[in-house]
């Protein structure tokens, strides 16, 4: 370039001498011959001398201070996937470093308008054949989002250059993430552009990914307090562009009988079905080279232990990954899953797509224990990228577990070798279903129904079989009180039904080379719900709070074929614990506050076990299984009422009744906490809990509220007064039995006089339901049927009744005699006020 614009300059300069008649001056400045006119991009070659330039799936290139991306034009107006995850985090208050949940992964396309680039996700829920006029009808009917619109800087034959600003906007939507750390108005966190930049770009042969700083910054910081200065956090969000698979790879079918993640897709290729959804199981292509036959597979899963996992977890991470292959090699894929630990190369890089880390992460607010990542192809499916992060809160977790729950219960020395151990086991454990999910497997919570208690309390059949028929399941602890054979405290080993559901998912179909011609072998693959080794329920079906949930036998944390009678054996053991601190805790030359943590570490699993029983209380059994599969059942069918009579005896001993929440105390005197005062960020910092003890009374109201909530909330009222619609009289409960039940077990002790022995927590009990009971007939909650309402008002008469029969014949003290004058008041003001009447709920779902 030089040598011809010297050329030029030179025959420029004769001319003008040569020319007759011409007046000597000075020749005006003459543009470079790269240069283009204003507006127009400029060449290539040129823009990026002296420039960084890092070659990849997209070119980054840095000058000046500021970041370019370079398209190839054969990239233009195709498929990427595009991923926005935070690489760092808020500490436990936000999203979790490297979780790809912020935003789905989407399409993303760079297209090229004129001499600029629109940055858009195109539309890709619909499923058509292109070229046809059903592509041409959903593109012109479902629109894009777009990005931004930005100028081509410069541009040569193979590539077009774009400043990467937009992408330090917030372009995944993170201040919704604040809005729910920091709901309040007065509190919101914002964007702050002036403090928001580049922090890093890569290029990788099928991905590239900009790393952003940004700020987010609020006048009044609240919630978030683990910062130097809550005003301002830093969070870097890492935005990844990667190759889009181009493999020939098929989706299969999704099957509600069987839990895969699904991608959702919208039919409308053809009318012949009659819906248009459809869903594609995510799951890993590992491309057997023979398939169908034992074969290696050519794409295997290959795992990366970060070099930030604790060494001596290092061995149990990798077991547990492996046991995966058993479950392949049955299908014919021979070494599927593979684990290398991160290797001490320079050019080893953890963002690069390729690599799927297990990664170990320090939190100040514990978030989720264990959490498996994955990036899939929202077109198919297909995975990308797989991946789990550890929370350090699992170091600690084991020991404590151990130490005051596990060696209590069992009756024997603690150690730190037998720590160490069931630390080993629960690290295990956890990683064996977290890499389930990475496979593409769902949760799996009617897991613990396929065993017995007795063979849960047999080592020989916990290490070949497990605790539960999948690892899938939130198994608890298999934990059994001194005296009893005790199995695996945990889920070690592959279950049946993992065995089945990868068969499912990854085993090869005959003469099928489309979703649609699989159909029916994964129908007959499918079919065998009815069996408890294979069946499968997740997590919709185990949301009681708010009476969607009616299958007690689809719930998290218990174990056995016959759920109820564990949970009340665990409560008992968990009472019998907490009784007892006394007598271990704390060890000679310890603080008291180690008899405190020996105290709520049982009460933490006895407040979730003893709310259990209320999911029988009118529930119904569902299946899962269609019309022909064998032994199959009617999809619903009742819970008896025998058993479900049986639930609420389990609630009134073990929940509502003063000796459940009884403890020595000689034990309630040593649960102090502990104080503590610091200097941080320039102030003062002394946080003391309320109370000096375990507030043991209040944690029972609380836990009685919980429970009430889910059965008297307005769906469990409706689904109950329902039921006789469906089953035969007598079969299944009624809203007369829900309220007769309560009344009995609450209010019992007024009529025959033994309120007088009644301590706090029972008294507590009646005054809230007798609330709750004025609540329902005076003002109830939109969708109460208007049977609850009646019933509310009848069981107000009765107890207006029962306590005046009390205050007759009774001989109380004080204390006693004002609390059943004031259950009496709060009856007569209900029944002398104006109710008002439920609205009629909605008939459509």
């Amino acid at each position: 370039m030089k040598r011809l614009s010297s050329l030029i300059t030179a025959v420029f300069a004769l001319a003008v001498l040569a020319s007759p008649g011409t007046r000597a001056r000075a020749a005006a400045p003459q543009p470079a011959a790269s240069a283009k006119p204003p507006g127009q991009p400029a060449d290539y070659d040129v823009f990026v001398k002296g420039a960084a330039v890092s070659s990849g799936l997209l070119t980054v290139v840095r000058k000046a201070g500021k970041l370019y991306l370079g398209i190839p034009v054969s990239q233009l107006g195709r498929d990427l996937i595009e991923t926005s995850v935070p690489s760092s985090g808020l500490g436990g208050f936000g999203p979790a470093p490297g979780e790809p949940y912020v935003a789905p992964a989407r399409v993303i396309h760079f297209q090229r308008v004129d001499d600029r680039i629109v940055i858009l996700w195109p539309n890709e829920i619909a499923k058509v054949d292109p070229n046809t006029p059903q592509a041409t009808s959903t593109h012109e009917s479902l629109p894009s989002s777009v990005i931004a619109v930005t100028p081509i800087v410069a541009q040569s034959s193979s590539l077009v250059l774009i400043s990467a600003d937009p992408f330090l906007g917030d372009v995944a939507d993170l201040a919704s993430q604040f809005q729910a750390v920091a709901p309040h108005p007065g509190h919101t966190y914002r964007l702050d552009p002036a403090r928001t930049y580049f922090s890093q770009a890569k290029a990788f042969p099928q991905n590239t990914l900009l790393r952003v700083s940004q700020t987010w910054a609020t006048d009044d910081p609240d919630v978030i307090d683990n910062v130097p200065d809550p005003r301002s956090v830093e969070v870097d969000m890492t935005y990844n562009f990667i190759e889009a698979p181009s493999d020939g790879y098929v989706p299969r079918l999704s099957d509600p009988r069987v839990g895969y993640f699904e991608q959702p897709l919208l039919n409308f290729e053809s009318d012949a079905e009659t819906t248009r959804n459809v869903y594609y199981v995510t799951r890993w292509n590992f491309m057997p080279a023979l398939p169908g036959q034992p074969s290696q597979a050519k794409h295997p899963l290959l795992f990366t232990i970060s070099n930030d996992v604790p060494v001596e977890y290092r061995p149990v991470v990798r077991a547990a990954l492996l046991q995966w292959n058993a479950a392949f090699e049955r299908i014919g894929i021979q070494n599927a899953v593979q684990v290398q630990q991160q290797p001490d190369d320079p050019n080893f890089d953890v963002d690069d797509i390729r690599n799927n880390m297990v990664r170990w992460i320090d939190t100040t607010n514990p978030q989720y224990g264990a959490e498996a990542l994955i990036v899939d192809d929202p077109r198919t499916g297909e995975e990308i990228n797989a991946g789990i992060n550890f929370d350090a809160v699992l170091g600690p977790d084991g020991p404590v577990e151990y130490r005051y729950l596990v060696a209590p219960a069992r009756g024997i020395a603690d150690g730190a070798g037998a720590e160490r151990r069931y630390t080993l086991d629960l690290i295990e454990s956890i990683v064996l279903h977290e890499s389930g999910h990475d496979l593409g497997l769902q949760h799996n919570f009617i897991g613990s129904m396929a065993y017995t208690a007795k063979d849960l309390q047999d080592p020989g059949f916990t290490s070949r079989y497990g605790v539960a028929s999948s690892v899938m399941e939130y198994a608890p602890i298999n934990l059994w009180p001194k005296g009893t054979a005790q199995g695996d405290y945990f889920q070690l080993v592959l279950g049946p039904y993992d065995y089945y559901a990868v068969h499912y998912g990854y085993a090869y179909v005959p003469n099928a080379a489309t979703p649609d011609q699989e159909k029916a072998t994964l129908n007959r693959w499918a079919s065998r719900w009815s069996d408890p080794m294979y069946r499968f329920a997740s997590d919709e079906d185990a949301y009681f709070p708010g009476g969607h949930a009616i299958d007690p036998r689809v719930q998290q944390d218990d174990l056995t074929d016959k759920p109820l009678q564990w949970e009340e054996l665990q409560l008992a053991m968990l009472h019998r614990i907490m009784n007892a601190v006394d007598r271990r805790f704390p060890a000679p030359g310890q603080p008291y506050t180690e008899a405190r943590r020996a105290f709520l570490t049982p009460l933490r699993y006895y407040v979730r076990d003893v709310q259990m029983p209320a999911h029988v209380i009118g529930g119904e059994y569902v299946s899962r299984a269609r019309a022909g599969d064998p032994h199959s059942a009617p999809p619903l069918e009742p819970v008896s009422r025998a058993y479900e009579r049986e639930a609420w005896l389990a609630l009134e001993r073990y929940l509502f009744s003063d000796e459940a929440w009884h403890f020595s105390p000689a034990v309630l005197q040593r649960l102090p906490y502990r104080e503590v005062s610091a200097f941080t960020n320039g102030t003062w910092v002394y946080d003391p809990t309320p109370r000096h003890d375990v507030a043991v009374v209040e944690v029972a109201a609380s836990t009685q509220a919980q429970v009430m909530n889910e059965l008297f909330g307005p769906l469990t009222l409706q689904r109950i007064d329902e039921l006789q619609t469906k089953y035969a009289p007598g079969s299944t409960m009624t809203l007369t039995d829900l309220f007769d039940w309560t009344r009995a077990g609450i209010f019992g002790d007024l009529e025959n006089g033994r309120i007088a022995r009644a301590g706090v927590v029972r008294r507590n009990a009646q005054a809230a339901f007798a609330k709750r009971l004025a609540a329902l007939w005076l003002d109830p909650a939109p969708g109460t049927p208007p049977d609850a309402q009646a019933l509310a008002r009848l069981q107000l008469e009765d107890l207006q009744h029962s306590c005046a029969l009390a205050l007759r014949v009774g001989k109380f003290d004080e204390q006693t005699r004002a609390h059943v004058e004031a259950l009496q008041a709060m009856a007569t003001q209900a029944l002398q006020a104006r109710a008002t009447y439920p609205a009629t709920p909605s008939a459509l779902p």
